[in-house]
């Protein structure tokens, strides 16, 4: 029947189109933290899960990313335009590259030091956190192209949540500019993460950059890596792979199992 046909295609159709549609999809890369002793929180889900050796206070609790149709947004316990002990949100970097080095790479650091963007991040959005304007609900942002020689202020403590800030480099080009918003939500139920009340920042526009093609992997954290949250979109090529698979495997099974008469 002509239905049973379709269904390999709209098989493909949901794998591919779906990340860069517009429903929005969660792309948290989970980095599955485990260990000994309750100096963290051990939930292999970003819910409920902050860095080891760091505060398990709900209000530093970065949880989700999320992709709606070319725009990125972070869910968290967290207050992003708020602070705790005069610690504040950092900017968000994004590699269009497939690919990106951890913190982990240049080690630990008790002080927040500026070195070289080697982390493989192509892009950031500058954010104007401080400038949010609480009565129009909304604030700005600047997306610059990075490179290796571009400065960045990595997080206080911890080496596997940096890079946490922008500083600026000799070949950076602004790419655009654009707002953001902050929304609060005190029923968790709403998002599916765990805890109190939960914030939301969205509206960072991917397709500002030239050529998007909705693949990336974007990171974010606090000035002091108490946690952090990190999302991934495969490359467009890489859905259709998995798709094509998807449409042998019917035709293997067309073959094994043939219309009866």
């Amino acid at each position: 029947m002509k239905q049973k046909r379709l269904i390999p295609w709209l098989l493909i159709f949901l794998f591919f189109y779906l990340p860069v549609g517009a429903w929005a999809s969660e792309i948290t890369i989970y980095d599955n933290q485990s260990g000994n002793g309750d100096s963290y929180w051990r939930n292999l889900s970003e819910d409920e899960e902050v860095e080891p050796g760091a505060s398990t206070a709900p209000g530093w609790d970065l949880e989700g990313m999320f992709y709606d149709n070319g725009h990125l947004s972070i869910v968290g316990e967290w207050n992003f335009l708020g602070t705790l002990s005069n610690i504040g949100s950092g900017d968000i970097f994004i590699s269009t590259q497939g690919s990106v080095n951890y913190g982990q790479d240049i080690g630990d650091d008790s002080t927040r030091t500026t070195v070289s963007n080697t982390f493989g991040y192509t892009y950031v959005f500058d954010v104007d956190w401080d400038g949010y304007d609480e009565a129009a609900g909304a604030g700005g942002y600047t997306l610059w192209q990075i490179d290796a020689a571009t400065q960045v202020t990595t997080a206080r403590d911890l080496g596997n949540s940096n890079p946490a800030f922008y500083v600026g480099g000799p070949n950076d080009t602004q790419v655009g500019t654009g707002t953001y918003h902050v929304t609060g939500d005190p029923t968790p139920e709403s998002t599916g993460f765990v805890g109190d009340t939960h914030y939301t920042a969205y509206g960072f526009d991917l397709t500002l950059i030239e050529g998007f093609d909705h693949s990336f992997i974007a990171h974010f954290t606090q000035a002091c890596g108490n946690d952090v949250i990190m999302g991934q979109v495969p490359e467009p090529a890489t859905m259709l792979l998995l798709g094509m698979g998807l449409l042998g495997t019917s035709a293997v099974c067309r073959k094994k199992y043939p219309k009866t008469p």
